[in-house]
């Protein structure tokens, strides 16, 4: 088992059960708090002479971690560079960093968080510091606290479209053929998508037939343009991207229909169709765990 966290400056730091053989890990595993189950806010509501409350809803809250380890180094002068490196890594000024855990059969689970205000603590004292080592205490927080399939691999969904053209014979045929793909989602939670549809194609629309919703367009991609759509609450957006690489937002296109779906816990038939064009459509959507 190990933890790798990579800070918003791009440095990776590999923290290593001191337990397990790892190559001269200059950052050694202590403990950890916080990778249960997170913390829950149940709405209730409680009518004249009711007995109890009714349950509104049940929200998780921001997930709140801690991690203990141990910079060790050859002498002293390396302890307090790796200190400025790990100062450095976990700068909540910068942004988020992405914690994953590899456990002992080898499945990894990440989580996006940034550090809380006084971390990392570089502890004092004989019993926290030496002269080649050093603990360090680093609390984290995770706006959204669901841990992720940090190996989940983009799917992909190819079409065939068609439609009518002249002249034509009749009876003619104006159905749309499509693929479809079934999505598993092995998490306990829903689990939102990113999608990247390449042109050309005309009025593309992605389906979860689980769960009746669609999202559909109504423009005519070009040779070299990408749409872009994610589902992610708080970061929904639908977009263009030109062949120079230039975005622009699309959400205009949506149909009074489209809904940003999500992938629900188990199997779902998700499918793609275009009014004409074909190619392969890249659809990401990690199975997502309140717990690990």
């Amino acid at each position: 088992m190990y933890l790798t966290w990579t800070g918003n400056n791009g440095d990776e730091l590999v923290i290593a059960d001191p337990y397990v053989s790892f190559p001269e890990p200059p950052f050694r595993f202590v403990t950890h708090e916080g990778f249960g189950g997170p913390e829950y806010d149940v709405q209730t509501l409680r009518g004249a002479y009711q007995d109890g409350a009714t349950v509104q809803n049940v929200r998780l809250m921001p997930r709140n971690l801690m991690v203990r380890f141990l910079i060790t180094a050859v002498d002293r002068v390396g302890v307090e560079q790796k200190r400025r490196r790990v100062a450095a890594a976990f700068n909540t000024r910068y942004g988020h960093g992405t914690l994953v855990w590899t456990q002992e059969d080898g499945a990894r689970y990440g989580l996006r968080c940034r550090s809380l205000s006084g971390s990392p603590q570089f502890l004092a004292g004989r019993k926290s510091q030496g002269r080649v080592w050093q603990e360090v205490v680093v609390d984290l927080i995770a706006a959204d606290p669901n841990w992720y399939d940090a190996d989940a691999l983009p799917i992909i969904l190819s079409s065939n479209t068609g439609g009518l053209s002249f002249p034509a014979a009749f009876p003619a045929f104006f159905g749309v053929a499509g693929s479809s793909m079934e999505i598993i989602n092995s998490g306990d939670i829903s689990t939102p998508i990113q999608v990247e549809i390449p042109g050309p194609c005309t009025n593309p629309s992605i389906e979860n037939l689980t769960t009746n919703e669609t999202i559909e367009l109504t423009l005519t991609v070009a040779s070299g343009e990408t749409v872009l759509i994610d589902t992610t609450y708080g970061g929904l957006y639908c977009r263009l991207r030109s062949s120079a690489g230039v975005e622009s937002n699309a959400m205009q296109y949506l149909s009074e229909e489209s809904t940003f779906w999500q992938i629900q816990p188990g199997v779902n038939i998700v499918t793609y169709t275009a009014a004409s064009g074909s190619g392969l459509v890249t659809v990401k959507c990690p199975s997502r765990y309140t717990g690990i």
